[in-house]
């Protein structure tokens, strides 16, 4: 008997499959600061696995002239749109979360996309009838990898982290779920992903989000 009573989702790639262009974005942002610091410093951020918005924070960082900083946000957000406007969601999603529901299971979300983006997603799709909090980059100080979403949802219904179970589809989310200390399940094809740091451990692997109903 499985003692999880609060399930926290990532939204894009995990219950939402968009077509967010997210290396076309990184390439792009990246671009920007090869102006902006020295070669040198260029080179290690260009091998420094990281995320976008740390980049786009970088780039406000570095951009002594400014203007720099509203282009990338410019180029992040028009990329989020134009994916979202082509996502779709799998078959079994909303079949999945009915079940967790009827099975008393606290439903929530952790997403590093933003509130507008996050709503619109919601809205298209109808998963705000399954979700009890959801938590965006706009609701935090830090975005994943930093837990503080994901603790703030546990806090908010009162859960431990050995009642809590993350699901996600990238080394973003395992390395929150590592982060805060809480279990987690990886939506994709094949072996988790690795972290900055080194290979996490997951405690499920599944290609489809009706397999975590086995888990439970």
């Amino acid at each position: 008997m499985s003692s999880k009573q609060l399930i926290v989702f990532d939204l894009d790639g995990t219950l939402i499959q968009s077509n967010i262009d997210y290396m076309g974005i990184r390439d792009e942002v990246r671009e920007m600061l090869k102006d902006i610091v020295p070669p040198d410093e260029y080179q290690i951020i260009k091998d420094t696995p990281t995320t976008i918005l740390n980049l786009v924070e970088l780039v406000k960082t570095k951009d002594a002239l400014g203007g720099l900083f509203e282009k990338a946000w410019l180029i992040v957000e028009e990329a989020e749109r134009i994916g979202y406007e082509e996502a779709k969601i799998d078959d079994d999603v909303h079949s999945t979360l009915s079940k967790l529901r009827l099975e008393n299971f606290n439903i929530a979300i952790f997403t590093n996309n933003s509130r507008k983006l996050t709503d619109y997603g919601m809205k298209k799709f109808e998963l705000k009838q399954y979700t009890d909090v959801v938590i965006t980059r706009d609701d935090v100080e830090e975005a994943k990898p930093n837990p503080e979403g994901l603790i703030k949802i546990m806090n908010h219904f009162n859960k431990s982290t050995e009642q809590t179970i993350f699901i996600g589809d990238s080394w973003l989310d395992a390395e929150t779920a590592q982060i805060a200390g809480v279990d987690f399940i990886y939506f994709g094809d094949s072996s988790a992903p690795g972290t900055r740091r080194k290979k996490i451990e997951v405690n499920k692997i599944v290609n489809k989000i009706s397999e975590i109903l086995n888990y439970f």
